[in-house]
């Protein structure tokens, strides 16, 4: 690229990454409002406070997304400005990639438009792109991987190996994230095995990039001694948490794999009819599979989408019917967008009717009201989830009590521990996990047996009730404060400020 068009474009991709930060300043301001981050943030601050993860602080998602929120917690706090512009900062790195990507693909107006694409999609709330969830962090490797497959295939056959293991280890990590990365690394060894004559030795060398994070993990859980309630959760508990989701018919389920399937097919086809199978074709193949992976769970969870959308920007600039001069491959494509469309309609249509929250317009509507003065704290904080007044009202009610930091609640408040700054002696931190994995709830009552806090909040609003738990509070705590549909209680043998005056 000359001097003058790479100032250009310089100035234009920065350009494109300064749309995508301002789109994300209104969740710099957001409350503590959303379920999994609060999960996040309680087990990470239990970790940080020496809980070791997994046999000590519980949740059914692979480690890094907890020691990233860990990190993020020690060095900034537990607020969401930093989280979130954390966040916001891997968005708009994974937005760098995906044009890094297109500029090697397509060149750099289609990049571009791609990084502009890529920018409206995750800026605004339509995939959730809004919160630090796990498919965040996870983009960012699982398109660096694709970026380290594209600069591997560019290189002499000799000389790939570094990239393909690169290309691996970078999917390991987005694993380590959330598992469904692994669809995104089989859209690479598929097009690998496609375009190859010989490809074994090449997806030899992915596959043991791969395997070094994942071996990193397992040494890791091995030697603190919870190697084994690592594995249930990123592998063991799958099956309790699809059984959860709506039920679905065998052809539903099976429907999100056909736009993959066909991308398959499409290129098996060109390859067997010895037209070329080129790089550039990719993203097809790519969106099919990320597409697959996001709605591989039943749950309607739109940030499962989060997953689709570097891929989605790269194929909305590739022109992939100008890609194929057959009739027959441009009918494979054509099918295969309009099952992507009606794959996530199906699956997702029900949650946007559904959840305000995801509105764009409304989203950044309710951002300049309350910023510009039109709109109250507590109307702002309503817009997002009312929960966040319970909040903070028991964990002022710890404060001022003041009798000590520990605290279990059986509740779907999870930001209570982060933001009362209190840890939990058992491994779970809503009332979800405690009612559906399987022995569970016989824990928890070991756990506070043996280490019971000072605090134990009950709410109305738990997924289920505990009558055991109750029990348990019933003989050995006290009422201090009784609002709405949750109640606190501090142990009687713990001293503290607050007595309860109904």
């Amino acid at each position: 690229m000359r001097t003058r068009p790479a100032i250009v474009y310089a100035t234009t991709a920065a350009a494109t990454l300064a749309v995508a930060f301002l789109l994300h300043v209104p969740s710099l301001y957001e409350p503590r409002w959303y379920g999994d981050e609060g999960i996040f943030a309680a087990v990470a601050y239990n970790v940080r406070h020496g809980a070791t993860l997994y046999s000590g602080a519980w949740d059914n998602k692979p480690p890094l997304i907890f020691f990233t929120y860990a990190a993020l917690q020690s060095a900034f706090g537990t607020g969401i400005f930093p989280l979130h512009l954390a966040a916001a900062a891997v968005v708009m790195a994974t937005q760098v990639v995906v044009m890094a990507i297109g500029f090697l693909l397509f060149g750099a107006r289609r990049s571009l438009l791609a990084g502009l694409l890529f920018a409206f999609a995750m800026g605004t709330p339509l995939v959730e792109g809004n919160l630090a969830m796990t498919e965040t962090f996870m983009m960012l490797p699982a398109s660096l991987a694709v970026l380290a497959y594209v600069l591997a295939e560019r290189r002499d056959a000799d000389r790939r190996a570094p990239w393909y293991v690169a290309t691996g280890a970078l999917i390991g990590v987005a694993a380590g994230y959330k598992q469904v990365a692994v669809f995104d690394g089989t859209a690479i060894a598929l097009m690998i095995w496609i375009m190859h004559d010989r490809p074994l030795r090449s997806l030899a060398w992915v596959a043991a990039g791969f395997a070094l994070p994942q071996l990193a993990f397992a040494l890791y859980f091995l030697a603190t001694g919870a190697f084994g309630a690592y594995w249930y959760a990123i592998a063991g508990s799958l099956g309790v948490y699809a059984r959860l989701g709506p039920a679905q018919s065998p052809f539903t389920r099976f429907a999100g794999f056909l736009p993959a399937l066909l991308a398959v097919a499409w290129l098996v086809r060109r390859r067997q009819l010895g037209r070329p199978v080129r790089v550039s074709m990719f993203p097809m193949l790519w969106l099919g599979f990320a597409v697959a992976g996001a709605t591989s769970s039943s749950f309607a969870f739109p940030h499962y989408l989060q997953q689709a959308m570097p891929a989605l920007a790269l194929v909305l600039v590739a022109d992939p019917l100008g890609q194929e001069a057959e009739d027959v491959g441009k009918i494979a494509l054509a099918v295969g967008g309009v099952l992507v469309v009606a794959v996530v309609f199906g699956q997702f249509a029900f949650a946007y009717e559904q959840r305000t929250q995801l509105e764009p317009v409304d989203y950044y509507r309710t951002f300049v009201q309350h910023q510009y003065g039109t709109m109250s704290d507590a109307d702002y904080i309503e817009h997002f989830d009312g929960s966040v007044f319970t909040v903070h009202d028991i964990a002022a009610d710890i404060r001022r009590d003041g009798a000590d930091t520990t605290l279990f609640t059986w509740s779907e408040l999870p930001w209570l521990y982060s933001d009362a700054g209190v840890t939990n002696p058992t491994r779970y931190y809503t009332s979800f996990l405690g009612d559906v994995i399987p022995g569970a709830k016989a824990e928890i009552l070991r756990d506070l047996e043996a280490r019971p806090p000072a605090y134990i909040v009950m709410s109305e609003q738990a997924y289920a009730p505990f009558d055991e738990l109750e029990a348990f509070v019933a003989a050995r705590y006290t009422l201090i404060d009784a609002r709405n549909d949750w109640r606190l209680y501090r142990s009687s043998t713990a001293n503290g400020q607050l007595h309860y005056a109904p």
